[in-house]
């Protein structure tokens, strides 16, 4: 069982999210918000790009999400890998989108990463666990 601590004070639930480079040589570990409303995992462009990835590229597919000024359209593209919570998850589709610099954070740990797992948050505590479960 994978387990991380956070302040269970605190307005959001950060967690670093590890993502590994294009060509699988480095990795860039990202500040995210644990988000279970959130549909996708969402890393910010700049991050993407240092890490090889082409975000402007014309040919990835765009995935239309809500956001607090409205219906917006993002790249989507596949990462090698990522890891938040002790947990990996090989070929992670991500959509590239910038959260307001007021948010402090490179993305949003969304439900296409998470429900891969057994995800337990302990609310009072400030315990999150996450286990990969078997079929």
């Amino acid at each position: 069982m994978s387990r991380v601590v956070y302040d269970p004070a605190a307005t959001s639930i950060i967690v670093d999210l590890v993502l590994e480079s294009r060509d699988g040589i480095y990795s860039a570990v990202i500040p995210t918000v644990l988000d279970t409303g959130a549909s996708y995992t969402i890393v910010a462009t700049d991050v993407l790009t240092r890490l090889g990835y082409d975000p402007a590229s014309p040919l990835l597919e765009r995935q239309r999400i809500v956001t607090g000024s409205g219906i917006e359209s993002a790249p989507s593209l596949t990462v090698r890998s990522a890891s938040a919570i002790g947990q990996k998850v090989n070929g992670l589709d991500v959509l590239c989108h910038d959260l307001p610099a007021e948010s402090a954070v490179d993305g949003l740990l969304g439900l296409n990463f998470l429900k891969q797992f057994k995800l337990t948050i302990r609310f009072r505590r400030g315990i999150i666990e996450l286990v990969r479960e078997r079929n």
